[in-house]
C-alpha cells in the first residue's frame, strides 16, 4: 500500500498545480472583464438631458378687441299674421303655395265675386231711385214755397214736402254708403299679402267655404327683419348705460346714441350668421335667476334666418385697446384665479391673469398684462409646475394669432435662445 501511494503522488502534485493555473486565469479573465463591463454600463453623457422636460413656447398678439357677451337665444318674428277671410265665400283659386315667400301686396287667395259684385249693382240701382226722388221732393218744395206765402197751401203741406226732401236727401247719403261697403266687400273677395314673409302651410282648395272673421286660411311671418330674444346676467346694466346712456331715450334736443350691437351665432358660436343692434331692455331684472331679458332686431334679407331658431347671441358693450392674445386653451384656473405659464431663464414661471374676453379658441387679456416679450408655454406638457426646469423644444417663437396653425417665426429669437 505504501508502494501503490508513493506511485500516485506525483500525478496529484501536477493536477493541483494546472487547477492552480487556471484559477489564477479565470480570475484574470474575470478582472478584465468587469473592467470592460464597468466601462460599458458608464451612463452617457445624453442620458442627462432626458431629466428636463422639453416645452414650446409662443408670444401674445396685441391688437383691438370688442368686449362681448354671449348667451343662448331664439329668433322671433317681429310681425306674425294669421291670414283670415274678411267676408264669407267660396275660393275661387289659390295663387300661392306652402311656404312660399311673397311681398307685400302679393295676391294669395281669390273668393267667388259674383255675390259681391251683384250687392254693389244693387246699391248703385237704389241710389239712382233715390235721387230721383229726392229731385222730385225738392221740386215739390220749390213750387209750394210761393204758394205758402199767399196761403193758397197750408204751412203744414209746405212742411211735409220740405220734411220729404231731406228724407230723400238722406236715402242719398245712405245709398252712398251701401255703394262704398259693397266696394270694400268685392275688394275683400281678393286676399293680399299684408306684409311681406313666408307663408306657413296651406290646407284649403279651391271651392272651400270660408267663414268671415273665423277661417284661418294660412298664417305669414314677417322675415326680413327677425327679433332674437335672449338674457344676460344683471351686471350688464352698468356697461349698457355707459354704452348706451339712457338706455336708448335721448333728452329732447339730444342726439340719440347708437344701439349697441347684437350679433347672430350658430348654437356653438362659430360662425356669425347675421347682425343687428339691441332694441329692448326689459323693465325688470328676473328674481329667480338674477338675469335681464334683452332683445336685438337682425337683419336678415337673405333669407337664411327662421323664426324659432336656436342661436347664440353675442352683444359688444366696448372694446379692450391694444389687448394681448392668447390661446385659449393656455389660461389656466386654480384656487387663486386664471393664470398662465411663462418661460423664464430655463424655468418655469405662473403668472397671474384676468381675461377680458374669452371666446372657444383664444382669450383677450388687458394691455400690459403680460410683461414685454413674454413666452407663455403652449401647448402645456403633461406634467408642469412653477420652478420646473425646462427645456425649449424648439429655438423659434410660434405666432399666437391663430391658435390652430401656429407657425415658427424668425431665427433671430433662436440665437437669443441659445443665450438662454
Amino acid at each position: 500500500m505504501t508502494g501503490y501511494k508513493s506511485r500516485f503522488l506525483p500525478i496529484f502534485a501536477v493536477l493541483s498545480i494546472l487547477a492552480l493555473g487556471g484559477c489564477q486565469n479565470q480570475t484574470a479573465t474575470d478582472k478584465s472583464g468587469g473592467k470592460e463591463k464597468a466601462k460599458t454600463e458608464k451612463p452617457a453623457d445624453g442620458m442627462r438631458g432626458m431629466m428636463t422636460t422639453k416645452v414650446s413656447v409662443i408670444t401674445p398678439s396685441v391688437r383691438t378687441v370688442p368686449i362681448t357677451m354671449t348667451a343662448a337665444g331664439t329668433l322671433a318674428s317681429p310681425n306674425a299674421v294669421t291670414l283670415t277671410p274678411q267676408v264669407s265665400g267660396t275660393i275661387q283659386a289659390v295663387h300661392v303655395q306652402s311656404g312660399q315667400q311673397v311681398g307685400k301686396g302679393d295676391l294669395l287667395f281669390s273668393l267667388d265675386a259674383q255675390p259681391f259684385e251683384t250687392a254693389l249693382l244693387s246699391a248703385r240701382a237704389k241710389l239712382e231711385g233715390d235721387r230721383a226722388q229726392a229731385r222730385y221732393a225738392a221740386q215739390q218744395v220749390k213750387q209750394l214755397k210761393p204758394l205758402v206765402e199767399k196761403e193758397y197751401v197750408t204751412r203744414q203741406s209746405y212742411d211735409q214736402s220740405v220734411a220729404t226732401a231731406m228724407a230723400a236727401n238722406a236715402l242719398i247719403a245712405q245709398d252712398e254708403a251701401a255703394i262704398q261697403t259693397a266696394k270694400i266687400n268685392l275688394a275683400y273677395t281678393k286676399i293680399r299679402a299684408p306684409i311681406t314673409g313666408r307663408l306657413g302651410e296651406i290646407s284649403l282648395q279651391p271651392g272651400n267655404l270660408v267663414v268671415a272673421n273665423n277661417t284661418a286660411l294660412t298664417t305669414l311671418v314677417s322675415n326680413r327683419q327677425l327679433l332674437v330674444n335672449f338674457s344676460l346676467p344683471q351686471s350688464v346694466l352698468n356697461p349698457l348705460r355707459s354704452e348706451w346712456p339712457g338706455l336708448g331715450h335721448a333728452d329732447p334736443g339730444e342726439k340719440s346714441v347708437p344701439a349697441p350691437t347684437v350679433e347672430v351665432l350658430d348654437e356653438h358660436a362659430d360662425h356669425v350668421l347675421g347682425h343687428g343692434h339691441l332694441s329692448f331692455i326689459d323693465n325688470s331684472i328676473s328674481a329667480g335667476t338674477g338675469t335681464i331679458r334683452l332683445q336685438g332686431l337682425i337683419d336678415n334679407l337673405s333669407g337664411n334666418l327662421w323664426p324659432g331658431q336656436f342661436v347664440t347671441a353675442r352683444l359688444t358693450l366696448g372694446e379692450i385697446p391694444n389687448a394681448q392674445i392668447v390661446p385659449a386653451a393656455a389660461v389656466q384656473i386654480s384656487d387663486q384665479g386664471m393664470f398662465v405659464y411663462l418661460y423664464k431663464d430655463g424655468k418655469v414661471e405662473m403668472q397671474t391673469v384676468s381675461p377680458a374676453r374669452n371666446t372657444t379658441s383664444e382669450a383677450a387679456l388687458p394691455a400690459d398684462s403680460l410683461p414685454a416679450g413674454a413666452k407663455i408655454i403652449y401647448p402645456l406638457p403633461a406634467r408642469i409646475a412653477p420652478g420646473m426646469p425646462v427645456e425649449l423644444e424648439s429655438d423659434s417663437k410660434k405666432d399666437a394669432k391663430n391658435p390652430e396653425h401656429q407657425k415658427v417665426e424668425s431665427a433671430t429669437h433662436s440665437g437669443s435662445s441659445n443665450n438662454e
